[in-house]
């Protein structure tokens, strides 16, 4: 499955945020898109989620126009996990994750037995089936991010968006977020889209690399091929050097020592 935009300008009101942007992503691969702040990266996802309308140009689902797609078909394809998430603080996790089967039930009917077995295994894939008859307001911040991804896992999408998924969470849990994300892709096959500040995540962990400066495409590709010393001066003003070390797979990020 191809989520394709062409040619594609997207604003809030009268502000362009991005202007002629060509982007595209596919399931089956982890892709990340990353850029300074105010670049425009979380416009691009919603835009390409229909959390946000697009003023110019062209973005399909295997070539139908987003635009024109059902709601409910839609959502069995994409899946979108925002920054900001709430749920009423009573909420148990079990409860929360039943909300991602929305899209196959009917307003009349209550959870059925596939539906039932879809949560069991969201909740157990993302490993919070233990907390499952806890309060969503009583759990940590890293269980409620898998909690959340467990949720919109459970639309069973063939690509999942995820907006700057370790916001906010300390070391171990933005790791243990980047190892569910892997996870998620390699044993189910999901497609992953995720904004990210954290460029050696984006690194180690993406099949794609998406980067953009000032609404507009900087370059994408593979991450190897994409973040370099003159992409990190030319984008991030960073200087840094690119080393590729033994029996590591991907390289890594050795910025220049601090004056």
């Amino acid at each position: 499955m191809v989520l394709n935009g062409e040619a594609v300008k997207i604003g809030y009101g009268d502000y362009i945020a991005v202007e002629n942007i060509d982007v595209s992503v596919k399931s089956g691969e982890i892709t990340s898109i990353i850029g300074p702040n105010g670049s425009g990266k979380s416009t691009v996802l919603k835009a390409l989620t229909r959390l946000l309308p697009y003023k110019k140009g062209y973005i399909s689902l295997d070539g139908d126009d987003i635009k024109k797609i059902d709601s409910t078909k839609f959502a069995r394809k994409i899946a979108v996990l925002p920054q900001k998430h709430d749920a009423p603080p009573d909420f148990k996790v079990k409860d929360l994750v039943g909300y991602g089967r929305m899209p196959y039930q009917k307003w009349y009917k209550s959870s059925g037995d596939e539906d039932e077995k879809v949560i069991e295994w969201a909740m157990k894939t993302t490993g919070v089936y233990d907390l499952k008859d806890k309060s969503i307001n009583g759990c940590s911040g890293g269980e409620g991010q898998r909690v959340w991804i467990a949720t919109v896992l459970a639309q069973e999408p063939e690509i999942l968006f995820l907006d700057e998924p370790t916001t906010y969470l300390d070391i171990s849990y933005q790791i243990d977020t980047m190892k569910l994300v892997k996870k998620l892709n390699r044993e189910s096959g999901i497609g992953i889209v995720m904004v990210l500040h954290d460029i050696c995540q984006a690194l180690e962990i993406s099949d794609r690399i998406i980067v953009i400066k000032d609404g507009k495409l900087y370059d994408e590709g593979k991450p190897e091929e994409v973040i370099t010393s003159k992409m990190m001066k030319e984008v991030y003003d960073i200087d840094c050097d690119i080393i590729k070390l033994e029996n590591r797979e991907k390289p890594v990020i050795v910025y220049k020592e601090i004056v």
